[in-house]
């Protein structure tokens, strides 16, 4: 079931794509709940949250650190480097950051299995 969502950021390369989107429909003081970051792995098609720890901004870098890994990003390029490879991704920011459709249809599936799971 499509949730209303409106996609912040969005950084792409061949074989995943990271997002971080903001739940329309839910109002909370808790940001938890409205905002999402998450890793859509392109080859199984698998969507992954990530589980956001701190975030900075320095003279247009962005950089979020999460419990799975750390990504840095610019308005030109960015890089996602997991805890459990180590191994730099190098991404592609996307603008407008609108969803491609196999990105969204996970995304649908995987907050109507969040919604069932409840």
């Amino acid at each position: 079931m499509p949730i209303p969502y409106r996609t912040l950021f969005l950084l792409d390369t061949d074989t995943a794509a990271i997002f971080e989107i903001k739940r329309l429909d839910v109002q909370s003081n808790n940001p938890g709940d409205v905002y999402f970051w998450l890793y859509f792995n392109k080859g199984t098609q698998a969507l992954q949250p990530l589980t956001f720890v701190a975030m900075s901004n320095d003279g247009g870098v962005q950089q979020r650190e999460f419990a799975q890994g750390h990504l840095r990003f610019t308005a030109t390029e960015g890089t996602y480097t997991s805890k459990e490879a180590g191994v730099p991704l190098l991404l592609q920011p996307v603008t407008p950051a609108t969803l491609p459709t196999e990105v969204e249809t996970a995304l649908f599936a995987f907050f109507q299995a969040a919604g069932a799971a409840v």
